[in-house]
């Protein structure tokens, strides 16, 4: 696990300190060492974090005659059998390490290596003899890639804030992504808060040489076979041998491997599992909020009994999220809403102190129907009166437009049954076009093309199914993985998901919504398949998720007096919303608790907008951001 960062510029080669800033800024990625490489156009360098081949695994790795270097960020989790496969076609290995299985890949096979990794990732080789750069993400986008052109010099990173510490990088902000935020509480697909600045897509590859470069795709969630038709039995017998496997996978290791355990059934599984597959008793840690209703602690405690495993507990408190929000917000690197990111960072630095690896129950609810919003409520009392009359409904809806948004959506949604993505995307959105225009943010509607796409190259038919797919390309790795990601490599800590083995990715899509969840009950068949294996308390629980009691916090005193000073802050003054509609939304506590997740989403833009390019973790509290600012 490292931090990855480069440069590429075929007319202005660049130098070693150039490169030097944009590694040691992802230090707290890589407290175990760092590795430089310059070869003419290219500089590339890591942070490493020790997991693998604890002496050996240093990096840049070559292969035989240097011709080939790799920087990795990640693990190869079947690196095992694939190192086995080169040393049978002749490779030489100096090391044990995951990373030098890539190098040796590359060599035998270019570009068409990729669907041979089972694992979590971003890397780049740079092939000195073809003179081009391959940079790759895994396929499900638990590890984050950046990338900028700036003339002739492309940059590349795991964190965003690499490219921040080059000033040919034009900083020049998005209006369109801040709005796609403002409303989703996340920027979805390539974009970033910076105009010049993309992401890399999960399942994507960059290729880039003398001519250019070109993104492409190499695995596609869009693509898989149904095959010959299997029964519920097969199914369940299917998911328990990939899910163990997945299991085992992850747990090789050079260090001692712990688990995250909430008490949820997803977690559980893997600690129940993972367990099994460890010759001492594991560690395994769950957090809860004092003085709330989000207290897991009980159902963990049976888990970790049952399971065997060395259980420690953290409680937290509302302060730790005004005392530390700047700092989060600065890892995160882009503005982020959901408040989770807060006991994530908190359970992370407390594993930290006892492990550098966790595994997460991470990816269930994607996978196997884990959501509400899965199942269609079906319409609400607008659209069905007018559903047998579609042309009135599209003739009212624009005249409702400035008086009603939520009537004039339902009207348009009954008038065009093709607008069924509009309706799941109504279902997870924080404020639709109507309430941003009420901010003063103008909507320009990139998002909505871009899930309705997505929502129309799902190649099935199943309801349940299709809201995961979209969820799996846009919620699961632009929010939780992200969060998951940042908040665990701030504390240089280590997370794995064996839910997102790509081989129980292909599999759950095999498997019918019907048989995930319903309207009374989720995770259907992973229940049948794995839940034997938990305490029944664990499997009659009411769902939770990984969560904070928002609408609680945002009235406390403290942090209530934070957020009356947005109506004043940077996103009031540099015209990103407007005073009076904020001022609105914190007139007293009973109305911030009402607007709470707007609130918080507002909150984190102001911080954001006042420390994202910042070269180091803010030092300050939010009351000294957000004050500062105002």
């Amino acid at each position: 696990m490292c931090g990855i960062a480069g440069i590429v510029d075929f007319e202005r080669f660049p130098r070693r300190h150039e490169l030097a800033p944009m590694v040691e800024i992802q230090r707290h990625r890589g407290p175990d060492g760092q590795g430089l490489f310059v070869d003419g156009p290219v500089a590339m360098g890591m942070r490493r974090l020790s997991i693998i081949d604890l002496p050996g695994g240093n990096q840049p790795i070559f292969n035989e005659d240097g011709s080939i270097a790799v920087v990795f960020n990640g693990e190869i989790y079947n690196y095992i059998e694939l190192r086995e496969e080169m040393i049978a076609k002749g490779h030489q290995f100096r090391t044990h390490s995951d990373t030098e299985v890539l190098v040796h890949l590359y060599e035998q096979y270019g570009c068409e290596m990729l669907p041979l990794l089972n694992g979590m990732f971003d890397f780049a080789i740079w092939d000195a003899k073809e003179r081009r750069l391959l940079m790759a993400r895994d396929r499900m986008g638990v590890k984050p890639l950046y990338y900028a052109q700036a003339g002739s010099r492309w940059l590349f990173g795991t964190e965003l804030k690499v490219l921040g510490t080059q000033s040919c990088v034009d900083a020049q902000l998005d209006p369109e992504a801040i709005a796609d935020y403002l409303r989703l509480g996340y920027i979805p697909f390539e974009a970033t808060p910076y105009r010049h600045v993309r992401r890399l897509l999960p399942g994507h590859f960059l290729l880039i040489n003398t001519h250019g470069g070109s993104v492409r795709r190499w695995w596609n969630l869009a693509e898989w076979e149904d095959g010959a038709p299997v029964t519920t039995a097969e199914f369940e017998e299917a998911i328990e041998q990939v899910f163990d496997d997945a299991v085992k996978l992850r747990m090789r290791s050079d260090v001692p491997v712990a688990s995250f355990l909430s008490g949820g059934l997803d977690s559980s599984l893997v600690t129940i599992t993972a367990q099994r597959h460890s010759s001492i008793p594991m560690h395994s840690f769950t957090m809860a909020f004092k003085h709330t209703e989000f207290d897991e602690l009980p159902y963990a405690r049976a888990v970790a009994e049952h399971a065997g495993t060395d259980h420690r507990e953290l409680r937290s408190s509302p302060r730790d999220a005004i005392e530390r929000l700047p700092q989060l917000i600065w890892h995160m690197d882009e503005p982020m809403g959901d408040s989770s990111i807060v006991p994530n960072y908190l359970i992370s630095r407390f594993a930290a102190t006892f492990v550098k690896v966790c595994l997460s129950g991470l990816g269930g609810d994607e996978l196997f129907g884990g959501y509400s919003r899965y199942v269609d409520a079906g319409p609400g009392r607008i659209r069905r009166f007018f559903r047998h009359a579609p042309a009135a409904a599209k003739r009212l809806a624009p005249r409702l437009e400035s008086w009603n948004y939520y009537w004039a959506e339902e009207l348009r949604l009954a008038s065009d049954p093709g607008r069924e993505w509009r309706a799941y995307m109504k279902r997870f959105e924080i404020s639709n076009p109507g309430m941003l225009r009420d901010l003063g943010m103008p909507y320009q509607g990139r998002a909505d093309e871009q899930f309705e796409q997505l929502w129309r190259r799902y190649p099935g038919k199943d309801a349940i199914s299709q809201r995961q797919f979209v969820d799996q390309h846009t919620y699961l790795p632009e929010t939780i993985l992200a969060l998951t990601d940042r908040m665990a490599m701030a504390n240089s800590l280590e997370v794995r998901t064996p839910f997102l083995d790509y081989r129980l990715v292909r599999l759950s899509q095999r498997i019918n919504g019907a048989l995930k969840q319903n309207a009374r009950d989720f995770k259907i068949i992973l229940k049948k398949a794995l839940g034997h294996r938990c305490p029944p308390e664990v499997l009659n629980r009411p769902k939770w998720g990984f969560d904070t009691p928002l609408r609680r916090w945002v009235a406390q005193p403290d942090l209530f007096e934070v957020l009356q000073r947005l109506p004043h802050g940077l996103a009031v003054e540099q015209g990103w919303v407007k005073r009076q509609p904020v001022a609105d939304l914190v007139a007293t506590p009973q109305t911030a608790s009402v607007n709470a997740r707007r609130l918080w989403i507002l909150l984190v833009l102001e911080v954001w907008l006042s420390i994202h390019r910042r070269q180091e973790s803010p030092a300050e509290s939010l009351v000294d951001v957000v004050c500062a600012a105002a």
